[in-house]
């Protein structure tokens, strides 16, 4: 696997690939992520000139307008938590057991993971274990287990555009209605798309908690497929939060 920068334009390159398949395979990785940006100016102005071609786009991915064309979104920084951000790029191997929310966590290891900034969002942290952890590897009460989400279509863009997961958007339920996700990131990159930036391919998917009183799970005796690790099955919309996105080189 070679190695990934800290560098966010491989997240909003990827995150605008997904974005193209929205806009008919429109595609521009010339994108801006930066505090020092005039977001609301640009927003007026996209609004103005734009509401025709992307007239449902998001408060917080903002399209930008290229020869009459919806083409590139902007990210807002304020849909992240930079200071929860994590470089885990250049660990290959974790020494020790990590646990959230009861379950075993397998961090993500290899990819540049995003926070998104969804501190006070549903009320109660509790859900994200952030506040009265003992230790780096253990868990706390009324703390979700983690869980990771791949998706091979557009999708994933909604996903972050919209800060959650659709359960009426699935189209596949082999083992029942459901969103499905899994505890390991590996099996989640199985479903992700891949997509190039600066001559590196990369893949990203989305990070979250499950409700464990609302998740089935389907082992991975049962579904037969080498190689990949249990399947979670969310049955509600609100059972899943997604709180990062993770960037793998591939």
């Amino acid at each position: 696997m070679s190695s990934l920068l800290i560098n966010d334009k491989a997240l909003l390159v990827g995150i605008n690939w997904h974005m193209s398949l929205l806009n008919n395979g429109t595609f521009d990785s010339d994108l801006g992520f930066g505090s020092d940006h005039d977001w609301d100016s640009e927003k007026k102005t996209v609004e103005k000139d734009t509401k025709a071609c992307c007239h449902d786009a998001a408060r917080r991915l903002i399209p930008t307008r290229r020869e009459g064309r919806c083409s590139a979104y902007k990210m807002h920084p304020g849909f992240f938590a930079e200071k929860f951000h994590y470089d885990f790029t250049k660990i290959l191997i974790d020494q020790q057991t990590f646990s959230r929310g009861g379950a075993h966590y397998i961090r993500p290891l290899g990819s540049m993971r995003y926070a998104l900034n969804v501190l006070d969002k549903y009320g109660d942290n509790t859900w994200l274990g952030y506040v009265g952890r003992q230790s780096a590897n253990g868990s706390i009460d009324g703390e979700w287990p983690v869980a990771y989400h791949g998706t091979t279509d557009p999708r994933a863009a909604e996903i972050v555009r919209s800060g959650g997961l659709d359960l009426g958007k699935g189209n596949r339920f082999t083992f029942g209605y459901g969103i499905y996700c899994t505890p390991d990131p590996k099996t989640a990159l199985y479903y992700a798309s891949p997509y190039e930036h600066n001559g590196k391919n990369y893949k990203l998917i989305v990070q979250a908690r499950v409700d464990p009183f609302h998740r089935e799970i389907v082992p991975k005796s049962q579904h037969g497929l080498a190689g990949l690790d249990d399947y979670w099955i969310i049955k509600k919309n609100d059972a899943i939060r997604p709180y990062g996105i993770c960037v793998f080189p591939c």
